[in-house]
């Protein structure tokens, strides 16, 4: 197999990031900080107070940043001849060519990702890469595309 990885957007991946971040924070303040806890009107809780905060900012600020080096590096795209294979963390889910069956080319354009519709009716997205690679190889090498219509009539209950 041809290791020619391609990698998603650093504009998408940024984005995801800063989401996973916000709700990190948000996590870490509501489980250890004195902002969410009882707060008590003694003058020496102050100081543990903000001893408290800065602890939660340097792990925050620790964990995002692994967290981004993971999303970076861990995430990415391998096209073969007949599939992409796409590798997460340790997991590997592979999309044969044969069985994408449409290839939503407005949503796509509108939300900035990739989304196919497998012959089962499921749908997959996508996070593109820069140079539209994924879009490409999906376009030329999937025979069974159909068009929004026909897959309408096949799968009435999914809405396009």
């Amino acid at each position: 197999m041809n290791e020619n990885r391609i990698y998603p957007s650093r504009k998408a991946t940024i984005k995801v990031s800063t989401i996973f971040s916000i709700l990190l924070l948000i996590v870490l303040y509501a489980a250890f900080s004195s902002r969410f806890a009882r707060a008590r009107n003694k003058e020496g809780n102050i100081q543990s107070f903000i001893t408290q905060d800065l602890i939660v900012l340097s792990i925050w600020v620790v964990l995002s940043a692994i967290a981004f080096y993971i999303m970076l590096k861990k995430n990415y795209y391998v096209l073969t001849n007949s599939a992409i294979v796409h590798h997460k963390l340790s997991q590997e889910v592979s999309y044969s060519f044969n069985n994408m069956l449409y290839l939503d080319e407005h949503y796509s354009d509108r939300h900035d990702t990739i989304l196919f519709y497998l012959n089962n009716g499921k749908s997959v997205f996508l996070t593109p890469d820069k140079d539209g690679l994924l879009r490409k190889a999906i376009s030329k090498n999937a025979k069974n595309l159909i068009s929004r219509e026909e897959f309408h009539r096949k799968f009435p209950n999914i809405k396009l």
